[in-house]
């Protein structure tokens, strides 16, 4: 068993010890629904929106996400940014009955937030625009004959080497997963062929605190945490300080100021950062100078002005802030 498999059968086990069993292969039922009633006017006496509508819910269904016609494991771009927000374990059958109103409000919130997002590169329209363009938000359907054209992978001419069965992961990384799927947080593999780990508190983090926070230093490869409409203090994000592995963190919308920016200091690996909402001014972006790796930062909605912002570019010559 390779480190990649032993460690996602390990997370799936993790779950199963919090939750109860693991989800279908399969979409979430009310996401298709609430997308559909979102999106898609049937009724509508223009001709586009019943084309649209018809389009959606009887030729492409699960393609909004995935692509092509049978694997439905690979997501389109879009997809892959809702996977981010939306976690099959949170919207099981119990709960789905139990909480249909708040599993409902997490679905639209999710839909409104990548609505808002790019579909490409900063030049390109967001997926909601796309969506109101009656277009697939990620991108055009392959004809199912080209899909199922598509030649097989050969097979390999030899037997590949047996990967060295991995140690696993210790005791107390599996208590650290338990603690954060305890208080709303999800734990999930960057990808299939990918053993990076992904942290996210959002929609679901209700009940972290500072202390809380803790438990993600202790996973590895931790590279991508989302705390964004959290709780989190400056006091939190200590814990945040010796993650080399970070490149992705989201902090819109927390309690966080400048003096917690100086825990990001060090984290040489951070490409992205979204400080939106918060109280950052000028002064805390003089902590984020070191970090040469950056290529995204979100002050939209802070207190940060244009001059700190061209003092950081003059140190980060290439990070695109967005304000």
């Amino acid at each position: 068993m390779t480190q990649r498999r032993a460690l996602l059968l390990t997370l799936c086990i993790a779950a199963a010890a919090v939750h109860t069993k693991v989800p279908s292969a399969q979409a979430i039922p009310p996401f298709s629904k609430e997308w559909v009633a979102k999106y898609t006017k049937p009724d509508s006496a223009d001709e586009k929106d019943k084309a649209f509508a018809e389009l959606i819910t009887k030729t492409v269904k699960c393609q909004v996400c995935h692509v092509g016609t049978t694997d439905k494991k690979m997501r389109n771009a879009y997809g892959k940014q809702l996977s981010m927000l939306i976690k099959k374990d949170n919207f099981k059958a119990e709960r789905l009955q139990a909480e249909p109103d708040k599993c409902k409000a997490e679905i639209i919130a999710a839909l409104d937030a990548v609505a808002a997002m790019k579909s490409g590169d900063d030049k390109s329209p967001t997926f909601g625009e796309l969506i109101a363009q009656h277009k697939l938000p990620g991108g055009d359907l392959a004809p199912a004959a080209a899909v199922a054209a598509k030649p097989a992978e050969p097979a390999p001419a030899t037997p590949a080497p047996t990967a060295t069965p991995a140690a696993p992961p210790s005791p107390a990384v599996l208590e650290a997963i338990a603690k954060i799927q305890k208080i709303g947080g999800t734990v999930q593999a960057l990808a299939m062929n990918d053993d990076s780990l992904v942290v996210d508190f959002h929609l679901g983090g209700t009940a972290l605190t500072d202390e809380g926070l803790a438990s993600v230093k202790v996973l590895p490869k931790l590279v991508q945490l989302d705390l964004k409409d959290t709780q989190i203090t400056d006091a939190g994000l200590v814990n945040l300080a010796g993650i080399a592995t970070l490149n992705r963190l989201h902090l819109e919308k927390t309690k966080i100021t400048d003096a917690g920016l100086v825990h990001l200091k060090d984290l040489a690996n951070l490409e992205y950062l979204n400080l939106y909402g918060t109280a950052v001014t000028d002064a805390g972006l003089d902590h984020l100078k070191g970090l040469k790796n950056l290529k995204k930062l979100y002050l939209w909605q802070s207190q940060a002005t244009d001059a700190g912002v061209a003092k950081l570019k003059e140190a980060l010559p290439t990070v695109s802030v967005v304000k």
